[in-house]
């Protein structure tokens, strides 16, 4: 069963496989633009909301069912060609989004050079 989805991404868990995420966070601004005034304080006018951000953490690892380079290939791709991208989570849209970062850290490599373990870092920002 599908926890989450981003885009093409299938977050879910069972005996096969294990694709999920940790540590999501949402942030919420607002834009403010400081007008000066001579011998004063500046002055503080409220523009609109800024666009929300999202980020969390994924292990991607052999041991769990994934191909990491491969899944961490695609994302990669998904970023470099400015994909935007549906997040539903827990079967609720909560929005279009687009990847602005993904860190990547190779942390299991085999004798053969395959890698074993990947360990991402996913900064999203609202697309609207």
């Amino acid at each position: 069963m599908a926890l989450a989805t981003l885009g093409d991404v299938v977050f879910e868990a069972s005996s096969d496989l294990v694709r999920t995420f940790s540590g999501l966070t949402l942030s919420t601004s607002g834009r403010w633009e400081a007008h000066e005034i001579i011998g004063r304080k500046p002055r503080q006018e409220f523009v609109g909301p800024a666009l929300r951000t999202m980020r969390f953490s994924m292990r991607l690892s052999a041991d769990l069912g994934v191909v990491p380079e491969t899944e961490a290939a695609a994302l990669r791709q998904s970023v470099e060609d400015g994909e935007v991208l549906s997040f539903i989570l827990g079967g609720q849209p909560r929005g279009d989004w687009v990847i602005t970062e993904l860190r990547e850290a190779h942390r299991h490599i085999s004798g053969a050079g395959v890698v074993r373990t990947i360990d991402l870092e996913v900064s999203l920002e609202e697309y609207v």
